[in-house]
C-alpha cells in the first residue's frame, strides 16, 4: 500500500524543496520503496538537483498528466546511483519555460483529467513496484495543480518557518480549504530559528506552541535556519553533510512517518470480524 505524502507551504522559499529531496533520499537509505514527484509546475527544480545522477529524461511528469506517457516511461530511478538499500524513483517536471508556461494555462477540464492521473500512478506504485511512499512537491499557495496534489494524497505536511506573517497565511488557508486539509495535515517548521539563536530546546519548543496556538494541527517536527544548508552543490545534505545537525532534525520527522505509516499497514493488516 503506498501511502502519499504531499509537501506542501503558503509561498515559496520556505525550503520544501531541500526538505522533501532529503526526507526521500533518507527513507529510502532505511530500505523503503520511495516516490519522489515534482508536482511544482510554476518552478520545478528536482531535475536540477538530481541531474548529477541522472541522464535527460525521455518524459516528464507533464507528459503523462497529458496522456503522452505511463508512469514507467517518466518515472527515473536514483537508487543505485545514490548506493540507497532502498528503490528511489523521480518524477521530474520539466523546467523549460515553454513547459511552465503551457502547465500553467490548464483548464478546469485538464485539471480534473490530471487528477484522475495522479490516483492511478498511486495504484500503479502500490501494485507493481512495491512502493511504501510517495512524496510530493507541490506548488506553494492554492491553484488547482496544488489542490489536485493535496486531494490524492493521504497525508499533508505543511512546511513553514517561523514568520507570524506566513503562520497566519497557514491559518487562512487552513481555514478557507478546511475540506481539503481536514484531518490529514500536519506542520514542519523550517528555519525556524538562527542556528546561533541564544533560546535553548525548550525555549524554541515554547516559542513554536506560540505561533501555532491559533494553528489546530499538528507539529510534526522543528529544524532551524542553517544558513550553510545554500552551500551545498545540490541541497542533498545526506550526500554532502551527512554530520550535518538539519540531518538529525530530519531524522526524528522521518521516524515519526515510518512510525506512522508501519501502524497503519498492521492496522490494514488485520482481517475484519
Amino acid at each position: 500500500m503506498t501511502e502519499v505524502i504531499s509537501l506542501h507551504s503558503s509561498r515559496g522559499g520556505t525550503g520544501k524543496t531541500v526538505i522533501g529531496v532529503n526526507l526521500a533520499a533518507l527513507l529510502a537509505s532505511k530500505g523503503l520503496n520511495v516516490t519522489l514527484v515534482d508536482l511544482d509546475f510554476r518552478a520545478p527544480s528536482l531535475y536540477h538537483t538530481f541531474r548529477p545522477y541522472v541522464e535527460p529524461p525521455s518524459f516528464w511528469v507533464n507528459d503523462y498528466l497529458n496522456l503522452h506517457c505511463e508512469p514507467d516511461d517518466f518515472l527515473v530511478g536514483v537508487g543505485k546511483a545514490l548506493n540507497l538499500k532502498g528503490d528511489l524513483l523521480i518524477g521530474f517536471a520539466n523546467p523549460h519555460t515553454r513547459a511552465i508556461e503551457d502547465m500553467l494555462g490548464k483548464s478546469r477540464s485538464w485539471e480534473a483529467t490530471a487528477l484522475k492521473r495522479l490516483f492511478d500512478l498511486k495504484t500503479f506504485l502500490a501494485q507493481n513496484l512495491n512502493n511504501d511512499v510517495c512524496l510530493c512537491d507541490t506548488s506553494p499557495g492554492i491553484h488547482y495543480s496544488s489542490l489536485n496534489a493535496m486531494l490524492y494524497s493521504d497525508r499533508i505536511v505543511f512546511v513553514s518557518t517561523s514568520d507570524p506573517l506566513e503562520m497566519e497565511q497557514v491559518a487562512n488557508m487552513l481555514e478557507e480549504y478546511n475540506d481539503v486539509f481536514e484531518d490529514k495535515t500536519s506542520i514542519l517548521l523550517n528555519k525556524a530559528f538562527p542556528e546561533t539563536s541564544c533560546l535553548c530546546d525548550r525555549g524554541q519548543e515554547e516559542q513554536a506552541i506560540r505561533l501555532l496556538a491559533d494553528i489546530k494541527i499538528p507539529l510534526i517536527g522543528m529544524i532551524p535556519c542553517y544558513c550553510d544548508v545554500l552551500t551545498t552543490q545540490t541541497r542533498l545534505l545526506m550526500f554532502e553533510k551527512r554530520g550535518h545537525p538539519f540531518f538529525g532534525r530530519l531524522e526524528e520527522v522521518a521516524r515519526i512517518l515510518i512510525s506512522e505509516q508501519k501502524n497503519k499497514k498492521e492496522r490494514q493488516a488485520i482481517p475484519a470480524k
